[in-house]
C-alpha cells in the first residue's frame, strides 16, 4: 500500500514538473512574431516608470521603452502586471516574454534568467521625513529605535538586513506600500533606488521628506529573458541599441522624471 502512495505521489509530481514551463520552453523571437503579440512583465504601482492612468491605460517609460521594442519586432504588446517579487518568476514561468520593472542585472538572478544590457541605472540613497531627527548618514539607521521598510524581492532589503540589522523591518509589496508606510509613521524611513520615487512622494504632499545626500551604490537595471533565449535577447540587444545609440532611452527618462539621469547608461554596440 506505502509503495502505491509514494508511486502515485511521484507520477504527481513528475506531472506536475512538466506542466511548469522551463527556459526551454520560453517562446522564441520567431515564434513571439508568428503570435503577433510580445507578453511584457510590467511593475503597475511604479510611476513614472510604469503605471495606469484614471482610464486604466499604461503610461510611463518601461512602457515607452517596450513599445519602441515591440515596434521594431514587428507586432502587438500585452502588457503584464507583475508586481515586484514576480518580476523574475514571470519570465521563468512563461507568463511574460520578457521582464521590465527596474530589475537590477546581478549574478544571483543571473542563475535563472538573462539579462539584456542595461536600460537604466537605479541609485540607493536614503528617504526620512523631517521627523526623523539626528538621522545624516545611512549608518545612522542601524538603531532598534528605528523602523526600516522594503520591498518583498527588492535588492535594497538585502542592504538593510546586513547593513542596518538593528533595525526593525516591515516588509510590503511594492515601493507606493513603502512610501505609504513612512508616511502614516508606520515606518522611520527606507533605503531604496530612489529614482523611481518623485510621484509616489508627491501623493503625499501633506509630508515633509528629506533624501539624504549621499549615494550609496549605483546598480544597472536591465530587461530579463528567459534562461538560453539566445534569439530573443540578441534581438533585444540590437533594438536597444538603436534606441539607445541615438539618446532616446535618457530623452525619454527626462520626460518622465522630469530630470535626467542621475548616472546615465552608455549605448553599448558589443553584447
Amino acid at each position: 500500500m506505502l509503495k502505491t502512495i509514494l508511486k502515485s505521489a511521484a507520477f504527481a509530481a513528475a506531472a506536475m514538473m512538466l506542466m511548469v514551463p522551463t527556459g526551454s520552453d520560453a517562446r522564441t523571437l520567431d515564434e513571439i512574431i508568428k503570435s503577433g503579440t510580445v507578453k511584457v512583465g510590467t511593475t503597475p504601482n511604479l510611476p513614472p516608470l510604469s503605471s495606469r492612468n484614471t482610464k486604466g491605460e499604461w503610461e510611463g517609460f518601461d512602457i515607452d521603452i517596450a513599445k519602441l521594442l515591440a515596434a521594431k519586432m514587428g507586432v502587438k504588446i500585452e502588457f503584464v502586471p507583475t508586481d515586484v517579487p514576480a518580476r523574475v518568476p514571470a519570465v521563468v514561468g512563461g507568463l511574460t516574454d520578457f521582464g521590465m520593472g527596474a530589475i537590477t542585472r546581478n549574478s544571483r538572478r543571473m542563475k535563472v534568467v538573462d539579462f539584456t544590457v542595461p536600460l537604466h541605472t537605479e541609485n540607493l540613497a536614503v528617504l526620512i521625513t523631517d521627523k526623523v531627527k539626528g538621522v545624516t548618514k545611512w549608518q545612522d539607521l542601524n538603531d532598534a529605535k528605528y523602523t526600516l521598510t522594503g520591498c518583498r524581492g527588492c535588492g535594497p532589503v538585502k542592504f538593510m538586513q546586513a547593513n542596518t540589522p538593528k533595525a526593525k523591518l516591515l516588509l510590503v509589496d511594492n515601493p507606493a506600500d513603502m512610501v505609504r508606510s513612512v508616511a502614516q509613521g508606520r515606518a522611520n524611513g527606507l533605503i531604496a533606488n530612489l529614482d523611481f520615487y518623485p510621484a509616489l512622494l508627491r501623493a503625499h504632499p501633506s509630508v515633509n521628506w528629506v533624501i539624504l545626500p549621499n549615494v550609496i551604490k549605483t546598480s544597472y537595471c536591465s530587461i530579463a529573458v528567459a534562461k538560453g533565449n539566445h534569439s530573443l535577447l540578441s534581438f533585444l540587444n540590437s533594438a536597444m541599441w538603436e534606441i539607445q545609440d541615438p539618446g532616446i532611452h535618457n530623452e525619454l527618462w527626462e520626460k518622465h522624471y522630469g530630470v535626467p539621469p542621475i548616472v546615465a547608461v552608455k549605448a553599448q554596440p558589443y553584447w
